[in-house]
Protein backbone atom coordinates (compact mmCIF):
# COMPACT_ATOMS: atom_id res chain seq x y z
CA UNK A 1 0.00 0.00 0.00
CA UNK A 2 1.36 3.32 -0.95
CA UNK A 3 1.15 6.42 1.59
CA UNK A 4 0.28 9.66 0.56
CA UNK A 5 2.11 12.91 2.46
CA UNK A 6 0.26 15.87 2.97
CA UNK A 7 2.61 18.20 3.77
CA UNK A 8 1.85 19.86 7.67
CA UNK A 9 1.08 23.53 6.12
CA UNK A 10 -1.77 21.95 4.46
CA UNK A 11 -2.93 19.97 7.15
CA UNK A 12 -3.30 23.07 9.20
CA UNK A 13 -4.87 24.85 6.81
CA UNK A 14 -7.59 22.56 6.58
CA UNK A 15 -7.79 22.03 10.08
CA UNK A 16 -8.12 25.99 10.47
CA UNK A 17 -11.37 27.71 9.90
CA UNK A 18 -11.05 30.71 7.53
CA UNK A 19 -10.32 33.99 9.37
CA UNK A 20 -10.53 36.90 7.49
CA UNK A 21 -8.27 39.47 7.55
CA UNK A 22 -9.71 42.86 9.83
CA UNK A 23 -6.79 44.61 10.57
CA UNK A 24 -6.17 45.86 6.96
CA UNK A 25 -8.23 49.28 6.67
CA UNK A 26 -10.83 49.21 4.51
CA UNK A 27 -9.89 52.04 1.09
CA UNK A 28 -12.88 54.47 2.98
CA UNK A 29 -11.08 54.13 5.68
CA UNK A 30 -7.74 54.85 4.19
CA UNK A 31 -9.65 57.90 2.89
CA UNK A 32 -11.03 58.95 6.00
CA UNK A 33 -7.60 58.84 7.65
CA UNK A 34 -6.33 60.77 4.78
CA UNK A 35 -9.29 63.55 5.65
CA UNK A 36 -7.94 63.07 9.09
CA UNK A 37 -4.33 64.13 8.95
CA UNK A 38 -5.49 67.34 7.03
CA UNK A 39 -6.49 68.69 10.46
CA UNK A 40 -5.26 72.71 10.60
CA UNK A 41 -5.68 76.01 9.01
CA UNK A 42 -4.80 76.09 5.43
CA UNK A 43 -4.06 79.01 3.14
CA UNK A 44 -5.39 79.00 -0.42
CA UNK A 45 -2.68 80.01 -3.16
CA UNK A 46 -4.96 81.39 -5.83
CA UNK A 47 -6.70 84.23 -3.01
CA UNK A 48 -5.98 85.84 0.09
CA UNK A 49 -9.72 85.71 0.54
CA UNK A 50 -10.41 82.43 1.63
CA UNK A 51 -8.40 79.94 4.57
CA UNK A 52 -9.63 76.80 5.01
CA UNK A 53 -9.88 74.78 8.30
CA UNK A 54 -10.39 70.88 8.90
CA UNK A 55 -11.62 70.37 11.93
CA UNK A 56 -12.17 67.17 13.93
CA UNK A 57 -15.19 66.36 15.61
CA UNK A 58 -17.53 63.47 17.56
CA UNK A 59 -14.59 61.43 18.83
CA UNK A 60 -12.73 61.41 15.55
CA UNK A 61 -16.09 60.19 13.38
CA UNK A 62 -16.71 63.71 11.97
CA UNK A 63 -14.19 65.89 9.87
CA UNK A 64 -15.47 69.43 9.21
CA UNK A 65 -14.10 71.58 6.43
CA UNK A 66 -14.98 75.33 7.10
CA UNK A 67 -14.41 78.31 4.35
CA UNK A 68 -13.38 80.85 6.27
CA UNK A 69 -13.58 84.73 4.91
CA UNK A 70 -13.17 88.12 6.26
CA UNK A 71 -16.95 88.62 6.53
CA UNK A 72 -17.67 85.34 8.26
CA UNK A 73 -18.15 81.60 7.52
CA UNK A 74 -19.05 80.80 4.01
CA UNK A 75 -19.61 77.23 3.57
CA UNK A 76 -18.85 73.73 5.54
CA UNK A 77 -18.02 70.28 3.93
CA UNK A 78 -18.93 67.38 6.40
CA UNK A 79 -17.21 63.97 5.65
CA UNK A 80 -17.60 60.81 7.66
CA UNK A 81 -17.96 56.98 6.88
CA UNK A 82 -20.75 55.31 5.63
CA UNK A 83 -19.83 51.32 4.87
CA UNK A 84 -17.62 51.40 2.68
CA UNK A 85 -17.30 55.05 1.58
CA UNK A 86 -16.85 58.77 3.07
CA UNK A 87 -19.60 60.77 2.22
CA UNK A 88 -19.19 64.54 2.33
CA UNK A 89 -21.95 66.44 2.61
CA UNK A 90 -21.69 70.11 1.70
CA UNK A 91 -23.74 72.80 2.92
CA UNK A 92 -23.63 76.03 0.68
CA UNK A 93 -24.25 79.40 0.88
CA UNK A 94 -27.09 78.69 -2.14
CA UNK A 95 -28.76 76.84 0.64
CA UNK A 96 -28.48 73.45 -0.99
CA UNK A 97 -26.84 70.26 0.44
CA UNK A 98 -25.43 67.74 -2.17
CA UNK A 99 -23.86 64.44 -0.50
CA UNK A 100 -20.84 63.49 -2.21
CA UNK A 101 -19.53 59.51 -1.99
CA UNK A 102 -15.87 58.50 -1.88
CA UNK A 103 -15.24 56.41 -4.85
CA UNK A 104 -11.90 54.17 -5.68
CA UNK A 105 -8.75 57.38 -7.22
CA UNK A 106 -6.06 55.51 -9.10
CA UNK A 107 -4.05 58.57 -8.02
CA UNK A 108 -3.31 57.90 -4.56
CA UNK A 109 -6.27 61.05 -3.86
CA UNK A 110 -9.90 61.22 -3.12
CA UNK A 111 -12.87 61.59 -5.84
CA UNK A 112 -16.20 62.14 -4.71
CA UNK A 113 -18.70 61.90 -6.94
CA UNK A 114 -22.47 63.26 -6.14
CA UNK A 115 -25.27 60.94 -4.47
CA UNK A 116 -28.19 63.00 -3.95
CA UNK A 117 -28.98 66.40 -2.72
CA UNK A 118 -31.55 68.51 -0.30
CA UNK A 119 -32.78 72.17 -0.56
CA UNK A 120 -31.69 72.27 -4.06
CA UNK A 121 -34.50 75.23 -5.59
CA UNK A 122 -35.03 75.89 -9.50
CA UNK A 123 -31.86 77.94 -10.64
CA UNK A 124 -29.21 76.92 -8.08
CA UNK A 125 -26.06 75.08 -9.12
CA UNK A 126 -24.53 72.75 -6.68
CA UNK A 127 -21.52 70.67 -5.80
CA UNK A 128 -21.34 67.80 -8.58
CA UNK A 129 -18.04 66.25 -8.07
CA UNK A 130 -15.03 66.83 -5.39
CA UNK A 131 -11.30 65.28 -5.45
CA UNK A 132 -8.01 65.85 -3.38
CA UNK A 133 -4.67 65.36 -4.14
CA UNK A 134 -1.75 65.91 -1.91
CA UNK A 135 1.57 66.64 -3.53
CA UNK A 136 4.61 65.50 -2.82
CA UNK A 137 5.43 69.51 -1.63
CA UNK A 138 2.96 68.72 0.65
CA UNK A 139 -0.03 71.30 -0.81
CA UNK A 140 -2.95 69.78 -1.02
CA UNK A 141 -5.18 70.34 -4.41
CA UNK A 142 -8.64 70.80 -3.89
CA UNK A 143 -11.09 70.50 -7.29
CA UNK A 144 -14.77 70.67 -7.76
CA UNK A 145 -17.19 71.13 -10.40
CA UNK A 146 -20.62 72.79 -9.96
CA UNK A 147 -23.65 71.44 -11.65
CA UNK A 148 -26.78 73.77 -12.85
CA UNK A 149 -30.10 73.24 -15.00
CA UNK A 150 -27.65 73.20 -18.29
CA UNK A 151 -24.94 70.49 -16.84
CA UNK A 152 -21.87 70.58 -15.51
CA UNK A 153 -19.56 73.31 -15.30
CA UNK A 154 -16.02 73.89 -15.47
CA UNK A 155 -13.58 72.40 -12.86
CA UNK A 156 -12.21 75.05 -10.36
CA UNK A 157 -9.49 74.05 -8.44
CA UNK A 158 -7.67 75.40 -5.14
CA UNK A 159 -3.81 74.76 -3.89
CA UNK A 160 -3.97 74.63 -0.13
CA UNK A 161 -1.02 74.97 1.83
CA UNK A 162 -0.79 74.74 5.78
CA UNK A 163 -0.49 77.86 7.44
CA UNK A 164 2.31 78.31 9.92
CA UNK A 165 1.47 77.75 13.29
CA UNK A 166 0.35 81.03 15.33
CA UNK A 167 2.60 82.29 17.86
Amino acid sequence: MTRKYIPAAALVALASPAVADTSAPTLAEQQFSQIVSWEGRWQVAETDALEIVFEITARGSTVIERWETASGLHSITVYHLDGDKVVATHYCPQGNQPRLESTAAGDGGITFAFRDITGLDEGESHAFSLAYRLDEDGSLLRSEIYRSAEGPGEPSSYTLTRSPPEP
